[in-house]
């Protein structure tokens, strides 16, 4: 058995070093009023919030909060569909249902199901079975819509112009009204005549097996298609359109150079919920007379395994940026906090407080998802 993983496993000590410095700087500032509470880290709701100082120093305090915030909503949303993948999982797999249930608690639910899930897996291919199971990376996106709102509440005015610039390690694509100059993605369950990521309804002019085409198409696509050549674009244009996109999205890091450090980060995490990824190419494979167990596990995994690669993704690459930014953003928190009054200190002291559970909520999430992944093959 075997998997193509790229860099899964590295994912879960990253989410949870970032953390460590950031813990360092701020942690004593929990102790300095003890007690505290700060009502807004639990409704979000920021706006009427004031601190003493300048407005420098409420940008910076209120940036970290909603920053925090945000992360921690996105790690509690994160182990609720890892809960609900991996016990979709299970159930083709053949566990009882009782050992598929779990409250969400700082990603030990998810822990607890997955581990579960994984170790049901192994069990079953220990008969000696064959179980290929190829990956290709997905792309990821950045709402850019959704972040340019948010960077105009900071005061930060970005133009369209602007937008190949800001997209680092990537490039933008999105909807294009004119001749699109690159290549063309239609969402999955498309009409294809390019390379598919997915199963192909059709005829398929490259690799298949198992159901799935991992080359040209021309049929219906399960995954997402990528046409070259075309100037018609039904779908998203990536590569230069003729006039400008709509609904732009970055396949990098979206990071203008007019915006502040603290806006960037409260930004990057308010839009984090927005990601989105391409379905991952799939590909399983049964060698030799399997049992229906298997061939039911084979189908599961094609269902369910993208979902949860598409979790690790986005919780285990595009928001170590995020986290990145947090730390980053919070090292010189404690001597503001010191200076802008009792609330302030309260907050965060409190934000540190759930920036910690985040972060681990999202290093334990991570490592269940890889888990599961490793199930179907531990080598790299």
């Amino acid at each position: 058995m075997s998997l193509n993983r790229w860099n899964l496993l590295a994912a879960p000590a990253l989410t949870l070093g970032l953390a460590m410095p950031f813990l360092a700087n701020c942690k004593a500032l929990g102790n300095i009023v003890p007690g505290m509470s700060c009502d807004e880290l639990d409704n979000g709701n920021f706006a009427a919030l004031k601190f003493e100082g300048d407005a420098s120093v409420q940008g910076k305090l209120k940036g970290f909060l909603e920053a925090v915030y945000n992360l921690d909503k996105l790690a509690a949303d994160a182990e609720v569909g890892l809960i609900a993948s991996c016990a979709e999982l299970g159930k083709a797999a053949g566990l009882p249902e009782a050992e598929l249930k779990a409250d969400p608690s700082g990603g030990e639910g998810a822990k607890k199901v997955c581990f579960a899930v994984a170790a049901k897996i192994e069990n079953i291919l220990k008969g000696g079975v064959t179980l290929s199971v190829e990956v290709k990376e997905p792309k990821c996106y950045a709402d850019v819509d959704a972040m340019m709102k948010c960077f105009g509440e900071c005061g930060a005015t970005i133009k369209p112009g602007e937008l190949d610039v800001a997209c680092e390690g990537g490039k933008i694509s999105g909807e294009c009204k004119g001749e699109c100059k690159g290549s063309c993605t239609l969402e999955a369950g498309a009409k294809c005549e390019g390379s598919c990521g997915g199963s192909c309804e059709g005829k398929c002019d490259g690799k298949e097996s198992h159901g799935s085409c991992a080359g040209k198409c021309d049929g219906t696509c399960s995954g997402s298609c990528t046409v070259t050549g075309k100037a018609e674009c039904s779908g998203s244009c990536e590569g230069g359109c003729s006039v400008d996109v709509k609904a732009p999205k970055c396949s990098g890091t979206f990071k203008p150079p007019s915006v502040s450090v603290e806006c960037q980060t409260s930004c990057g995490a308010k839009a984090a919920a927005s990601f989105k990824c391409d379905p991952p190419g799939l590909s399983v494979t049964l060698e030799g007379k399997a049992a229906d167990e298997v061939k039911a596990l084979a189908k599961g995994l094609e269902v369910a395994l993208p979902k949860i690669i598409d979790i690790n993704v986005r919780l285990g690459k595009k928001l170590a940026g995020t986290i990145e930014g947090v730390v980053k953003m919070g090292a010189e928190l404690p001597s503001v906090a010191a200076n802008a009054g009792t609330k302030a200190i309260g907050c965060i002291g409190a934000a540190v407080d759930m920036a910690a559970s985040a972060s681990g909520s999202i290093g334990v999430s991570v490592s269940a998802s890889v888990k599961v992944s490793g199930s179907v093959g531990a080598s790299m």
